[in-house]
Order: C-alpha cells, then sequence, then structure tokens
C-alpha cells in the first residue's frame, strides 16, 4: 500500500515542522531529544525531490499519524523505521544519477508495526503477534502461571492437586483445567492471596456488575501495580503524545485507585487532569477552561458531557478513551458526531489488574494484549470452546498477576474473536464484547439482553442518558433528554420517537414500556448512569 502526494513545499498547517538531514541510505527521521519510535506512521512527499550533494536527492515529505506504516527506501527497498513521525523532515537519498527526478517515496503496511500494542506485545513476548507464533508464549507463561498459583494460593493448591507437573501439555489441554469463578472469589477471597499479606500494595472491593451477592476482594502487589501502569502508558501512547493535556473522569482521590494509576502512567510532558464526574455541568466548565486534548471515562459520562446543551467545549478534543462499562456501538458514534475526535475503546477489569484489549482507530473490536493475557470464548452452558467469529462467554487468564492469581477466570461477558486481520495491519487479535450475560431485563418476550437496549436508546441523538425500573414482568423507562438547538423538544415528541425505536425489539413482543422524558434544558440536572436497571423491591 503505497502513497504519493506531490506538496511542492507547502503541508498541513497544523502540524509542527521539524526538520533533519541524514547523508547516505534512506536509516529514518530522528528529531532532538530521545529516539523513541512511536506508532504510527505514514508518508507523502513530493515527486520533485531537490539535487543533493554527492549525487544525493535532498526529499522533503510530511508524516501523519496513521497506523501501521513504515517507510521503505525507493532505490533499496530496504524497511527503515520511521521515529517521532510527526512534522515536515527532509532526508537524502542515493541515485545513480541525477536524472529521473520523479523519484517516489514510498510507505507500506509493515506487519511489525500496526497497531500501539504490537511493538509492546514484541517486546514482552519475543515473538510476532500472531495467534499461531504466540502459542508457544502462552503455553509456557500458562505452565509458569498455573505452578505459581499452586505453590503460592491455598484455593489453586487445592483445584491442582490432581493435576501432573507439567501441566498442560498444549493450550487444548489448558482447556481441561475447570473455571474459576467471581463467585469463588467473594466466597473465600483470602483463599486466593498468593503473596505475604505485609507485601499487598493495594486492596480493591467490587461488586460485580448486575448481581447483588458479596463482593469481591482483589488483591494487588507492587508488581501489579506496575504493570498495570506499563499496560496503561502503552495504551496511551496512541492517543497523548508529549505535551498533551489527558482529562480523566475517573475515581482517582486514592493513591492506586484507578485514576491514580493512569496519572502515573502517563509519559513525561503529558499533563494529567484528574476530574472525578460529579455531573455534567462541573464537568465541561473544567473542559472549556482547560481545553484538553483526550478525554478517558465512562461511555455513559462521556456521551452526556458530548450531548449536554455545553457539550461544544469537548470540540478541543482530539480523542477519547472509553473504559469502565460496555460500549454501544451506536454511543461511539454520538460522541464522534458530537465532538468530531477519534474514540478508542478499552477493555478491562478489576480482577485483571484493568487490563484486557484496546482498539484502534481503524478496525472494529479491541486488540488483545496478548503479552499479559491468554484469552478464550467458550459456551456459556456448555463450556466448550468456540471458533473465530462465534459468541460466547469470554474467559481469561492474566499471565502474571501475582496478588490475586486468576486461571480460566469466568468474566460473564460476551464475547467473540473477529476473524481476520485488522485493517490497521497488525497480527494482534481482535475482540467484539457484547455486554453481560447477567445484565438484562427478563420480558415475557424473552431476555432483552442490556447492550441491545443500550444500542437502541443511545441512537438517539437527543438522549443524555436513561434508567430502567424493573417491575414485575414489565419495567418503566426513565430517558434524560437534551433538546436539540432548533428542532421541536417537547416531550410528547420526544416521547414518540422513543416508543418507535422500542418497538423494533422483539423481547417487548408489542408491549411498550411506560416512558418518562426528563427535558433539562439548562443541564443542570442528571442522572448518574453507573447503574441503568434499578429493581423495585
Amino acid at each position: 500500500m503505497c502513497h504519493r502526494g506531490s506538496l511542492n513545499g507547502r503541508g498541513p498547517r497544523n502540524l509542527r515542522k521539524r526538520s533533519s538531514i541524514s547523508s547516505g541510505p534512506l536509516h529514518g527521521w530522528r528529531p532532538d531529544g530521545p529516539c523513541r519510535r512511536t506508532q504510527p506512521a505514514a508518508v507523502m512527499c513530493s515527486e520533485t525531490c531537490f539535487p543533493g550533494e554527492g549525487g544525493s536527492l535532498l526529499l522533503q515529505a510530511w508524516l501523519f499519524r496513521t497506523p501501521g506504516l513504515w517507510t521503505q527506501n525507493a532505490f533499496s527497498g530496504a524497511p527503515s523505521s520511521v521515529w517521532e513521525p510527526t512534522g515536515l523532515f527532509s532526508l537524502s537519498v542515493p541515485v545513480r544519477s541525477r536524472r529521473g527526478m520523479d523519484v517516489a517515496f514510498m510507505a507500506k503496511m509493515s506487519p511489525e508495526c500496526g497497531n500501539p500494542l504490537e511493538e509492546w506485545t514484541l517486546r514482552k513476548t519475543g515473538s510476532p503477534c500472531g495467534p499461531d507464533s504466540l502459542a508457544p508464549f502462552h503455553l509456557q507463561r500458562l505452565r509458569a502461571a498455573i505452578e505459581r498459583a499452586g505453590r503460592t494460593s491455598p484455593f489453586y493448591r487445592k483445584l491442582l492437586a490432581s493435576f501432573p507437573p507439567l501441566f498442560p501439555r498444549s493450550l487444548e489441554e489448558y482447556g481441561r483445567l475447570p473455571f474459576t469463578c467471581p463467585g469463588d472469589i467473594a466466597e473465600d477471597p483470602m483463599e486466593f492471596l498468593a503473596v505475604p499479606q505485609d507485601t499487598v500494595a493495594r486492596i480493591v472491593t467490587a461488586r460485580t456488575s448486575g448481581t447483588s451477592g458479596n463482593p469481591k476482594r482483589v488483591f494487588f502487589s507492587g508488581g501489579d501495580l506496575s504493570d498495570t501502569t506499563d499496560m496503561f502508558s502503552e495504551g496511551m501512547r496512541n492517543l497523548a503524545g508529549d505535551g498533551s493535556k489527558v482529562m480523566i473522569i475517573l475515581p482517582g482521590k486514592r493513591p492506586e485507585s484507578v485514576g491514580d494509576l493512569l496519572v502515573q502512567s502517563l509519559r513525561a510532558g503529558s499533563v494529567p487532569l484528574l476530574c472525578p464526574f460529579s455531573g455534567e455541568g462541573p464537568v465541561l466548565k473544567k473542559i472549556d477552561e482547560e481545553r484538553p486534548d483526550c478525554l478517558v471515562g465512562p461511555p455513559s459520562w462521556v456521551i452526556s458531557l458530548a450531548r449536554h446543551p455545553l457539550g461544544k467545549a469537548g470540540k478541543c478534543l482530539s480523542s477519547v478513551l472509553l473504559c469502565s462499562d460496555f460500549i454501544p456501538e451506536s454511543l461511539e458514534l454520538g460522541i464522534k458526531s458530537s465532538w468530531g475526535c477519534s474514540v478508542y475503546r478499552h477493555y478491562g477489569m478489576t480482577e485483571t489488574g484493568y487490563g484486557g484489549a484496546l482498539s484502534c482507530s481503524l478496525g472494529p473490536g479491541m486488540h488483545l494484549m496478548e503479552g499479559s493475557f491468554y484469552f478464550e470464548i467458550v459456551h456459556p452452558e456448555t463450556g466448550d470452546p468456540v471458533p473465530e467469529g462465534g459468541e460466547g462467554e469470554i474467559i481469561v487468564t492474566p499471565l502474571l498477576l501475582e496478588g490475586t492469581p486468576l486461571l480460566r477466570y469466568r468474566t460473564g461477558d460476551r464475547g467473540m474473536i473477529i476473524p481476520g486481520k485488522c485493517p490497521c495491519g497488525s497480527s494482534l487479535r481482535r475482540m467484539k464484547v457484547r455486554g453481560r450475560y447477567s445484565n438484562g431485563l427478563d420480558l415475557p418476550g424473552g431476555i432483552l439482553p442490556l447492550a441491545d437496549l443500550d444500542e437502541t436508546l443511545f441512537s438517539l441523538p437527543w438522549l443524555g442518558g436513561y434508567e430502567v425500573r424493573r417491575e414485575h414482568d414489565s419495567f418503566a423507562l426513565t430517558v434524560k433528554g437534551y433538546p436539540l438547538p432548533g428542532e421541536r423538544a417537547d416531550v410528547y415528541t420526544l416521547r414518540n420517537e422513543t416508543e418507535r425505536k422500542l418497538a423494533f425489539l422483539p423481547q417487548l413482543n408489542g408491549s411498550l414500556p411506560e416512558i418518562t422524558i426528563l427535558l433539562h434544558p439548562d443541564g443542570e440536572q442528571h442522572i448518574l448512569p453507573a447503574k441503568r436497571i434499578v429493581y423495585s423491591s
């Protein structure tokens, strides 16, 4: 895949101009300061080059941040890595003759750097990132995780007593190991503790979404927290460059909380702005004052900001990272439509140290963090493996956790592995997440997954949030609406629009719920969207 362009000395106005000249063969361009290669890079350059010294050509080109591209010497065909791909640069390439000045400097897809997680995975595994090439690494790390868990965790010491020392001999054999369930941790978290108590750096108490049982206590060692900040740092490379302001609307007041870990992970030069969510008005005021480049937060909170009457303050954002909850496609499109920014998705949970998968900007789904986790998709009832493209329950084994090791952990999330290679060029597997099995409404027409309700309701361009109140075999719906400028915004019209959307859900069986529309032109009142289903007593 090649990109050509005649710039005639001109380039995008919003890019920083930098230049560096290298003599001899093309080895790549490096800026002043530390030479850390950043993904990604693409090149468009002038087809008319200028004569340089020693029979060479001086070539000027603009670099754009487009995933998965390395430069290629137009003459030798040898690849050369691009360093800090942003701005205008100049370089010198040798030619046999000064005749034929129409040379093309080309960029081509490279499987080695198709995604910001690719280099990180290669560094951790020492293997190319395809599933077949990673199989030996995963098998080795699973054996090590099993040995460590059996030696340090009382729960796994009992569970693994009947398995041979070299188990598993293959990834298929690993599928014989019984699942670990969230209820196992909730029943006795101390049975999972695998490090001395005086080395525990943080304890997190979490209640599983959609359940009312005992909460889980998860223990993290200092090494676990260090691994988390490393994952966060690599994930943020594609969203926040040097000097970027990053606003984080996640809990972060406590040391080593998820927001605090994200602050710690940001690269030197980035400016973290920790702003826990306290309502749309105060957060949007902060955005208007600080003008951040990137926003990180739960999807329901971010969409309520984007569709707020004062939401235009978010047009300063170049990227948004959604995390901590299921992310409907309609919600993602709503954010893009309101702010015109790139939107990224993150998948993780407390039990995995907040890591798991991260999207790129080109393809569907999220790339798995294969260097730190082993993922499976199984049938939720039989436990049998589901082939690529089939939906099932997501099973995860963190390969490095020390405090609370987990083997074949049932996440309760619906998902699938997307077949084929991502358009970004990465060989890392991609996963699509479809919400939780336990989050749904049992209605006369069948189970209505909350994910389907999310997709339906967030497609309404004026909807800022909603709450469902479950009552026996029916439910009532409260919808928060932000009137669109210049459009009719009475309650009657918006209720009709909502009913037309819900009518396409077969589980309702033609029986629509009671719908209450809350219109807030000033946007000061809000429904906190942390829990969208409320069960009546």
